[in-house]
């Protein structure tokens, strides 16, 4: 009786056991995330491969990112932060059927891989016919590969992940085709929508996350979806609908639950620039803390063109930006701007007021830093200079007056013919902003590890009308 009591009792407790989050395939307390290129302000993972970006919630207390990891099997990696800036590497949330993991990670997700998607937050009746609970519930959408479109759930905040026992939910699928879906909640039309890689950009409708109905389609798009809607030059009376794909390719337009229909003389444009940004998406409108309308938006960055040379993990994340939407020469255009939480970072600040610079002017000839915001505003008028701009180490970032190039890149000063530069330096990763975000610019780069030299420099002269310098605080 007593063995079998033992017996029953054991049974009991794998039964009522969550499965656990399994951690990276590593030594954990080895690594400091001090390795060459390791971004100290920009999201990686502790260890192994990082590419698209698949889920940002706001839930319990915390922010919560979701994202592929695994090189050869895509899993679903998963990190947390309270404030946006410090992330926990949580390890491994979402585990395919085929993981390489060892055994004691628990498979927990259908498919073989699990492909881009998003996340989104439920209680009450539709997070009991998903989680036989009405607790609050994060539900991950994601393509399940040769399954099809799939949904995940935690109801502990993400301690532990479950599959959805009647997946797929739509989108059957023998591969990865259609894939990368994109959920979020319509208020007017009270339905959840999903916009979904197939044929374009497909729009289904859904009650409750599990039937879906088709929509409309859109001749739009390029893999992993977003959208949202944004208030045009800040007016609130004149909200407008922004399509996107993972190239950062948009269209700006009206969204009435069904359809989405472009604006009328309005063109597609790509909202950022450089080589380095791919898959991009944003916490769900109205989601965040404190009565944040902020679109928050974060990205791979990388598009394929190869690494750093990292070595224990591979790629990182974009720093967080926020989204607006501005007219700018007659048309509607996405600026990206750091988040204003970088702020708390600060440490070493230097400020400059107007003055005029020359060929031997370089206010930065004693700042040193690796990590670091730089913002600075030139003036253009009666200048005698062709180029100007700064060298970051072993990398040069500069402007050509008369062709008006930033980076390979055009860029047009303002209607005061100014030109303000805002720069993101990490370890490994640049970022540049200008024209109030209009232009923006992602290049995962290899900056000389031990090189920490800042110049300003000129061929000719030219007004600086202010310039500020933060170096930024280390994060992990």
């Amino acid at each position: 009786m007593k063995h079998r009591l033992i017996f029953i009792l054991v049974i009991f407790l794998a039964v009522i056991q969550p499965p656990v989050i399994a951690q990276y395939k590593s030594v954990q307390n080895e690594i400091t995330y001090t390795e060459n290129f390791r971004g100290q302000y920009h999201f990686s993972p502790k260890t192994g491969w990082m590419n698209d970006i698949n889920g940002l919630v706001f839930q319990g207390g915390k922010y919560h990112m979701i994202y592929q990891w695994g090189e050869s099997i895509r899993h679903g990696g998963y990190a947390t932060t309270t404030d946006l800036l410090h992330w926990k590497d949580e390890g491994v949330a979402l585990i395919p059927q085929k993981s390489f993991l060892p055994s004691e990670a628990i498979r927990n997700v259908s498919g073989e891989h699990v492909f881009s998607g998003s996340a989104v937050v439920v209680s009450g009746e539709t997070s009991k016919r998903i989680t036989e609970s009405t607790d609050e519930a994060i539900v991950a959408i994601y393509t399940g590969t040769a399954v099809g479109t799939c949904l995940a759930w935690s109801i502990d905040s993400g301690k532990s992940w479950h599959n959805f026992k009647n997946n797929p939910v739509a989108n059957p699928t023998k591969d990865a085709d259609p894939r990368d879906p994109h959920v979020f909640f319509h208020k007017p039309s009270s339905k959840w929508i999903m916009a979904l890689y197939e044929n374009g950009t497909t729009f289904y409708g859904s009650k409750d996350l599990i039937n879906w109905t088709f929509l409309s389609n859109i001749n739009f798009g390029f893999e992993c979806p977003d959208i949202f809607e944004l208030p045009l030059d800040g007016n609130k009376k004149n909200m407008k609908w922004v399509l996107m794909d993972a190239n950062g390719t948009y269209v700006v337009g009206k969204f009435d639950g069904t359809s989405f229909l472009r604006d009328e003389g309005q063109t597609q444009h790509v909202m950022t620039l450089g080589n380095d940004f791919y898959a991009a998406q944003s916490f769900p409108s109205g989601s965040l803390p404190n009565n944040d309308e902020r679109i928050i938006q974060l990205a791979w960055m990388d598009h394929w063109n190869g690494g750093l040379g990292e070595t224990v993990w591979k790629r990182n994340a974009t720093f967080p930006v926020s989204v607006g939407l501005i007219t700018s020469d007659g048309q509607m255009r996405i600026t990206r701007n750091p988040i204003s939480e970088i702020s708390s970072l600060y440490s070493n600040s230097q400020k400059w007021d107007s003055q005029s610079l020359n060929s031997n002017s370089n206010l930065l000839s004693k700042t040193k830093s690796k990590t670091f915001e730089l913002v600075a505003e030139f003036d253009l008028t009666n200048t005698t200079a062709s180029k100007f701009g700064f060298k970051i180490a072993n990398k040069t970032v500069a402007y050509h007056i008369k062709s008006q190039v930033l980076l390979d890149e055009k860029l047009v000063p303002d209607e005061a013919n100014h030109i303000k530069i805002t720069i993101l330096a990490d370890w490994g990763q640049l970022e540049v902003f200008a024209n109030k975000g209009v232009f923006s610019y992602s290049e995962q780069f290899a900056f000389s590890p031990d090189n920490k030299d800042i110049e300003l420099f000129t061929d000719g002269d030219i007004k600086l009308i202010s310039m500020e310098f933060h170096e930024i605080a280390r994060t992990w």
